[in-house]
């Protein structure tokens, strides 16, 4: 007579339960995390999610070295998307450096022409590297490693302030969303309101146009709801704005400023962590978890 393979079964089962106990069971998303560089009155967002890499916005020209500098610090090789929210020099000046250097999967960028230096580089990088580019008409979104972009478009065919073509960029990890605002002004941030994704809570927002005030803004905030904000002025703060100011102290939000020193902002799904190495290397931080 076989004697039963008792002990397969327990294996099995003590299997299972081991899983269980190191993966901690609920899902809490993938790890996030987002830099905003220190590159004076300019943008630069790095975004890793996982193991890939976005990069919204491009700074100035003169920014291409410290920017390049950061992304080989984290040992980049490729950014996948690279979104330029819009032509203004201190958002796409160096796109071009970043295009010919690194491998690019996608540039997202709103459809509208630009006169000048660092837009017709843009255009010979892309040319010349034979990137792949889109220009948004439409909202768009992707995923990467779990971790979703929604990408809203501006609404209109022309705008009298160039700010005003800005993409707006929500990213979201688990429970923990993001919104970086590019320079949207009022009317962009007026359609922005007409979006689903402006009826959503945000952990963070990255301020429009470094600091500038819309009268939008307070509703924005009024759904948002925001712990964090993001403004990324020169040293001597000449766009950041009393209302702005006034905003966030109401808003109960916590404010970190570029000038000060890169941010890093870290998520896991459930919580966000946001640090600042300021000037005089004192670390600044502070961390929430999702109600």
């Amino acid at each position: 007579m076989r004697k039963r393979r008792w002990y397969l079964p327990v294996l099995l089962c003590l299997m299972i339960l081991l899983t269980a106990c190191v993966g901690g069971g609920e899902d809490k998303g993938a790890l996030l995390r987002l830099t905003f560089l220190d590159t004076g009155k300019s943008d630069c967002i790095v975004i890793e999610a996982g193991e890939s890499v976005v990069v919204n916005d491009a700074a100035d020209a003169d920014d291409g070295g410290a920017i390049c500098a950061f992304l080989d610090e984290r040992g980049t090789e490729r950014i996948e998307y690279l979104i330029l929210s819009h032509f203004d020099k201190d958002h796409i000046g160096s796109a071009a450096e970043l295009i010919t250097r690194y491998e690019v999967g996608q540039v997202m960028m709103p459809d509208y022409e630009e006169d000048s230096e660092p837009y017709l580089a843009l255009l010979q990088a892309l040319r010349e590297t034979e990137t792949t580019y889109v220009r948004l008409r439409g909202n768009a979104a992707f995923s990467l490693e779990g971790i979703d972009f929604y990408v809203d478009a501006p609404k209109k065919p022309s705008y009298d302030n160039d700010n005003n073509y800005s993409l707006i960029t929500t990213v979201i990890n688990g429970d923990n969303r993001f919104l970086l605002m590019g320079d949207a002004q009022k009317k962009r941030t007026e359609e922005f309101l007409d979006s689903p994704a402006a009826g959503e809570r945000y952990d963070l927002v990255k301020m429009p146009h470094h600091g500038d005030y819309n009268k939008k803004l307070e509703e924005l905030f009024t759904t948002a709801k925001p712990r964090y904000a993001v403004l990324t002025p020169d040293a001597a703060r000449e766009r950041v704005e009393e209302e702005t100011v006034a905003l966030l102290e109401a808003s109960g939000c916590r404010a970190y400023y570029t000038d000060e020193g890169a941010v890093s902002v870290t998520s896991d799904g459930k919580q966000v962590r946001v640090s600042q190495e300021s000037s005089e290397s004192a670390e600044i931080s502070g961390a929430i978890a999702m109600e």
